[in-house]
């Protein structure tokens, strides 16, 4: 991620008194933070009117179906025609107008999806997009229509908006809209690359935020974007912070002040802004369990499973060994706010590495601590459970044929890939190789957390899922199990 403003100017709008906003110490990721009316979208759009040449506003309302219209191509080239399209928060046709974009990069690019002239391919700009919509394969194309959207559990081919949940809508739309213009951006070598995003949480569950804040700052490294996200969500400002740390920062907005500064987002901010993100505090008391865990990728991997509906609870981030200071907080927040109880307030997640605390140091009345049966996250991505998640009938011993067909590619990490039938799946270290592991075995080049999130959640784990989570874990989350 880049910063190429740190400060700035902005025409305040005539209804809240005229003048101007002066904003200062932006970052590369800066949420405007605040509840309805307090002028967020107002100063948006007034920031896209005042420098449309390298800012792009990503409108609140994102409507229409999704189908290409040849009338809206040649404006996608043109920083200001696109601002033309989104004066309001409300854009009728809004996805369509993406759509186009996607032809207008291929134009831009000067090829199809062979005969790579520019950068970056299609397959990178897909490779996002399965981030966000990690249930899809979506291919993109110089041909009309310019996209094929499909499940990829069964194949069924999505033709009409009306087949999408509206959280799935709004993810594939906005993550198509930022995408495009990034990748022209790139093509034309342009500078700057703000991006202005108006209410991404609007319609999108929870969970389905911290897939999308996780999105914005791979996007944005990729990229060099600079990020300015209006929000009244929690969640999403908790899940920004998490994943963009010392990248973002906050300024609370207030429609009676014209200087606005952003206020780093510290490690404080990130522990009680992911507390009030998850509902952590509150969800105990209404019989939702909170979840501690280590970090960022048990955080994209436990953040998804609740929304299978199959277990609820809330994920608290924390850091590797932080987790016990947290666990220690927590205790005795619970303490006085709940009588002991046979059910806990929650859990904190050790790997398989770590020693469960013993004896009452520390007290674990309200936050118990869990341990799986494997040496961390990452091992669960050779379960034949999750292997079998990326193509059907994939086991561990095909996938090692592909690892070692594949180790010289990797450089310095060739030799410990050549190694792969050796290894003890449930206890050896594969961290340093996992992003090699998942480019090697997943054709679709989904983010290994998100696979293994998805194959915990599905339904109560079985199998070796189940077997290296262990029983501890699977009861305190799922429920006692029952000889059936």
């Amino acid at each position: 991620m880049k910063v190429y403003t740190q400060q700035s100017s902005v025409p305040r709008a005539a209804v809240l008194g005229g003048g101007a906003w002066q904003l200062a110490d932006l970052t590369a990721l800066t949420v405007l933070f605040g509840k309805n009316g307090s002028g967020k979208s107002l100063l948006l759009r007034s920031w896209r009117d005042h420098n449309r040449i390298g800012t792009h506003y990503v409108v609140p309302e994102r409507t229409g179906e999704f189908n290409y219209n040849a009338n809206f191509l040649k404006p996608q080239l043109s920083a200001e025609e696109r601002s033309q399209q989104s004066q309001r928060n409300f854009t009728p046709e809004y996805r369509s107008h993406t759509l186009a974009r996607v032809q207008a990069y291929f134009m831009e690019r000067g090829a199809g999806r062979a005969g790579a002239v520019g950068t970056p391919a299609p397959d990178e700009l897909e490779r996002f997009l399965s981030m966000l919509l990690p249930d899809f394969d979506v291919k993109l194309r110089s041909a009309v229509p310019p996209y094929r959207l499909s499940r990829a559990s069964d194949g069924q081919e999505i033709k009409n908006v009306d087949q999408l949940s509206s959280g799935e809508a709004q993810l594939l739309s906005i993550g198509i809209d930022i995408l495009t213009i990034a990748a022209i951006w790139e093509l034309q070598a342009g500078v700057p690359r703000v991006v202005l995003v108006d209410e991404p949480d609007a319609h999108i569950h929870p969970d389905l935020q911290v897939r999308f804040a996780d999105f914005l700052v791979q996007v944005g490294d990729r990229f060099e974007l600079q990020f300015v996200v209006a929000t009244h969500s929690t969640t999403l400002l908790a899940a920004i912070g998490q994943f963009g740390k010392e990248n973002t920062s906050q300024i609370y907005m207030d429609r009676t002040k014209t200087e606005l500064h952003a206020v780093p987002f510290s490690e404080a901010l990130r522990e009680l802004a992911s507390v009030l993100g998850g509902h952590a505090l509150m969800g105990p008391l209404f019989g939702v369990p909170l979840l501690l865990v280590e970090g960022d990728d048990d955080y994209r991997i436990w953040s998804q499973v609740p929304r299978h509906h199959i277990t609820s609870f809330a994920v608290v981030p924390c850091e590797g060994q932080k987790i016990r200071q947290y666990q220690v907080s927590l205790e005795r927040v619970f303490a006085s706010l709940r009588d002991d109880a046979a059910m806990p307030a929650g859990f904190a997640l050790l790997d398989g590495d770590q020693p469960l605390p013993v004896g009452d140091n520390p007290q674990q009345r309200h936050v118990r601590f869990l341990r799986t049966e494997c040496r961390e996250a990452e091992n669960l991505y050779l379960t034949t459970d999750v292997l079998a998640s990326l193509e059907p009938g994939l086991t561990w011993d095909a996938g090692c044929s592909r690892i070692e067909a594949a180790a010289n590619q990797f450089g310095d990490k060739a030799s410990r890939l050549a190694a792969v039938r050796s290894w003890d799946r449930v206890s050896d270290d594969v961290k340093v190789v996992i992003s090699e592991i998942s480019k090697i075995l997943d054709p679709k080049g989904v983010h290994w957390t998100q696979r293994v999130g998805a194959a915990i959640g599905k339904q109560r784990p079985t199998g070796e899922l189940a077997r290296w989570l262990g029983a501890g874990v699977l009861d305190a989350l799922w429920g006692e199990s029952r000889p059936g």
